[in-house]
């Protein structure tokens, strides 16, 4: 029997017990593959990990804003008050992280109070699709001969296989809220979750990029009439904008060995010449991350409302609720659109 890490035994008529073990170093032979065969990190820590570097991400974008001296130039985009406000935050998050979570927007005042103040109106959802497929594969083979007498020579191949396959699909939701996640979630929470690089091995596991969506949407909402995700684009309805983004991360490895034992035949019975064990063992890992954006449909009337004497037009989106509903329901608008399939 041949199982993995296991050995396989082979008898033949007339010749020596041997033993055969094979090592498959390249397979976890995992019932169900998930993440921690491969990186050693866990779904409910990856998504610790995406919650933690958007925590961070909105962090940055708040004390990037407020500490600008190029945006201070301008007073209608960051008053002096604002700007003394930005940088005594920043002196204090430096000295202890805790006190960002101090901050609140009404401690801003015009366009600066705008800007926080949407940047923590902002819900964010987070959809996972993580998939798992093994397969281990081991064929077999033998020959057989009988070489005398010489006028009737006497030949039998032997085959088999033995091929494993197993895939494990997980999906969940996960929901946040900017401003919670910067004042409810505590600095502790990410101390030893908070990963700063990528990982172009298995990217699920590193840094994402979230920084740049969120500063995108930031720009977009305020600047630009950002426009609901919406295949129907006849219809036109007043409401807050959200915006989708989806990754998609694959990873395979695999290998293979053939070892084969030849043996020298002798005497007219029927013996073995030679036996090989082909193995081959690979896992792919498929990822998508899906992350939704969305703005609270009261705080988006109050940007309208902001924007409106500086750039003229209206958001033009589709009527939405919560912040963290509207964005879980942004990321199913984009799935239903189905922008792209995973192939496995």
């Amino acid at each position: 029997m041949i199982y993995c890490g296991g050995a396989m035994r082979f008898r033949a008529k007339g010749s020596r017990p041997f033993l055969f073990s094979a090592l498959f170093l390249l397979s976890g032979c995992a019932i169900a593959p998930v993440t921690d065969d491969v990186a050693h990190v866990s779904a409910s820590n990856i998504a610790r990990q995406i919650r933690c570097e958007a925590r961070q991400a909105v962090i940055d974008a708040l004390l990037g804003y407020l500490t600008s001296a190029d945006n201070n130039v301008n007073k209608k985009k960051l008053d002096d008050y604002s700007f003394a406000i930005g940088n005594e935050l920043e002196r204090a998050y430096n000295e202890n992280p805790e006190a960002i979570r101090a901050f609140d927007p009404s401690q801003v005042t015009g366009f600066a109070h705008t800007v926080t103040k949407l940047l923590y109106s902002t819900g964010i959802a987070y959809y996972y699709d993580l998939t798992g497929l093994e397969t281990n594969n081991i064929d077999p083979a033998a020959n057989l001969i009988r070489p005398t007498p010489i006028t009737s020579l006497v030949t039998l191949g032997l085959t088999g296989s033995f091929d494993r396959q197993r895939q494990n699909e997980w999906s969940f939701t996960i929901t946040d809220n900017f401003g919670n996640l910067v004042q409810k979630t505590s600095g502790s929470y990410c101390a030893n979750h908070l990963v700063r690089t990528e990982d172009y091995i298995y990217p699920i596991a590193g840094k994402v990029g979230l920084a740049k969506l969120i500063k995108e949407f930031t720009l977009m909402s305020l600047f630009e009439n950002l426009d609901e995700l919406n295949k129907d684009v006849a219809t036109v309805k007043k409401g807050p904008p959200s915006m989708v983004q989806q990754l998609q991360f694959t990873t395979a490895i695999g290998g293979g060995a053939s070892p084969k034992i030849v043996f020298a035949p002798s005497g007219p019975q029927l013996q073995v010449t030679d036996v090989s064990f082909p193995v081959t063992v690979s896992r792919k890992d498929t990822h998508q991350l899906t992350v939704g954006l969305y703005l609270d449909k009261g705080e988006a009337k109050v940007l309208d409302a902001a924007r409106g004497p500086i750039y003229e037009g209206s958001l033009i989106t589709a009527s939405g609720g919560r912040a963290e509903q509207g964005a879980a329901r942004a990321v199913q608008q984009f799935l239903a659109l189905k922008i792209f399939k995973p192939a496995l």
